[in-house]
């Protein structure tokens, strides 16, 4: 798995600190989610188009953990959607050749989307401390 280094929010995360834990959380649920439609944005645009079903199932989950503390966002296409097949797309099969569009998607627009969630959690952020005073 590939990791992605982000720097500058350092000031970002103490202003963040200073917020209620559910505030905190609404924040950061946000900024990955904000993060998250870069990628999600070009995966539509490279996914291949037969009905458009696996097109639209493109999206963010949110799963938790067993630990309580932990949440995990995950773009991908979703199964309830109609997107049960996008891993045969994706890595193909014994009778179709692959065609990936996930994967091409996270590494064009995996360090845009750090930009995306530093904006976000800038503008959020600043904006909470402003409701507490």
């Amino acid at each position: 798995m590939s990791g992605i280094e982000v720097n500058g929010l350092d000031e970002v995360l103490k202003k963040l600190k200073k917020l209620p834990e559910k505030v905190q959380k609404r924040v950061l649920v946000g900024a990955v989610r904000a993060g998250a439609k870069p990628i999600i944005k070009e995966a539509k645009r490279l996914v291949p188009v037969r009905t458009g079903t696996l097109k639209k199932s493109i999206g963010v989950v949110k799963r938790r953990s067993k630990n309580k503390n932990l949440i995990h966002f995950t773009v991908t296409p979703r199964k309830k959607k109609g997107g049960w097949y996008a891993h045969y797309v994706e890595f193909g099969t014994l009778k179709m050749s692959a065609r990936p569009f996930m994967r091409p998607a996270y590494e064009k627009e995996g360090e845009n989307s750090i930009k995306f969630v530093r904006e976000y959690m800038k503008k959020r952020v600043d904006k909470e401390i402003a409701k507490l005073w």
